[in-house]
């Protein structure tokens, strides 16, 4: 059994990929982190499911408190189809919305996170200048589909206006507009609008940022790093080094979310591969096993062995760290 006696405090960036519903692994991983003394974040960052991780130990979370949060929420909740037959008005949605879902209710989660947080919560409405003064930076990745690029809020603002055609005040943005963004599967959950860009005056169209980036490692690289950076990547399948290829189920009635899940899965991470590759000593890879990104009816067992396949990935990799991982400067802490 590994020895689970606390080390000495230390401090690392954290990055977290995306992944949906599979972010529950990521309880786990930051449980084995913190065995080994990682339980102080400076910077962090992350998409989809990795931004609301990266938001929640801004806001006052540790690996305890984030399993027990996610253990009682329904993430069934989520899928509110609005829609008695939940796929065909689903479908419809699709067609007349631009989603299968509404997406209030994983506005409404990521709100209460907030408003749940550890030491008294926080408002809702926190902002990125707020919520920096008890940690350093948090980047929230989205991706705007009319423009064609990755969106790092709050630092990307500067490339927009808001609805008034006047500059955005990227300190005072919520945090929780950029995390839903973030959190947006395209097609599933509705995109998100309210800024243009400041140079064509068109609005953009904010998505997950999965579809730009899922684990922008690279994000907190500097020529001088005082401290390592730590990503945590979800992926598919039972094998932790990742070269066994995952498959998708791809039939039946369910047939276009899957073709979307399939579609959206392999282009992003076949990017995010390439980028692994030359990093891998600050990667911790995470198995999900066969748990499909908008699987929202986990039971108590799934929920508990994704857990534990962080975990144990985390404790695998701090057990025998590597030699001090180089950033894209190819400079180390």
């Amino acid at each position: 059994m590994p020895d689970q006696t606390p080390r000495a405090r230390r401090t690392a960036d954290g990055v977290f990929s995306g992944g949906g519903v599979k972010g529950l692994a990521f309880a786990g991983a930051l449980t084995g982190a913190e065995r080994f003394g990682y339980s102080d974040w400076h910077e962090l960052a992350g998409t989809s499911a990795g931004a609301i991780t990266a938001m929640a130990l801004a806001a006052g979370y540790d690996a305890g408190s984030l399993r027990s949060s996610l253990d009682k929420f329904d993430f069934s909740s989520l899928a509110d189809y609005g829609s008695p037959i939940h796929l065909l008005g689903g479908i419809r949605d699709l067609v007349l919305h631009e989603s299968l879902v509404k997406g209030d209710a994983l506005t409404d989660w990521i709100r209460s996170l907030l408003a749940d947080a550890p030491g008294g919560g926080l408002d809702p409405d926190v902002t990125f200048a707020e919520l920096q003064r008890s940690r350093g930076r948090t980047l929230v990745v989205g991706t705007d589909l009319a423009h064609g690029r990755i969106v790092a809020f709050p630092q990307d603002l500067a490339l927009y206006l808001d609805g008034r055609g006047e500059a955005v005040d990227a300190a005072s943005f919520p945090v929780y507009e950029a995390v839903r963004i973030s959190a947006g599967y395209p097609y599933f959950f509705p995109p998100l609008g309210g800024l243009q860009d400041r140079h064509s005056k068109k609005p953009g169209v904010f998505v997950d940022g999965g579809v730009g980036s899922a684990f922008p490692l690279y994000i907190f690289d500097k020529p001088e790093p005082k401290h390592p950076t730590w990503g945590f990547h979800l992926h598919a399948g039972n094998d932790p080094s990742e070269t066994d290829p995952s498959h998708h189920d791809i039939g039946g009635v369910g047939w276009p979310v899957q073709m979307l899940e399939a579609i959206l899965d392999t282009s992003v991470n076949a990017l995010d591969k390439f980028e692994q590759r030359r990093f891998l000593g600050r990667v911790i890879p995470i198995p999900t096993g066969a748990v499909s990104t908008l699987n929202f009816n986990l039971n108590a067992q799934e929920k508990d062995e994704l857990f534990q396949s962080g975990l144990k990935a985390a404790t695998s990799f701090f057990e025998n760290p590597p030699a001090p991982p180089e950033n894209s400067y190819g400079r180390t802490p």
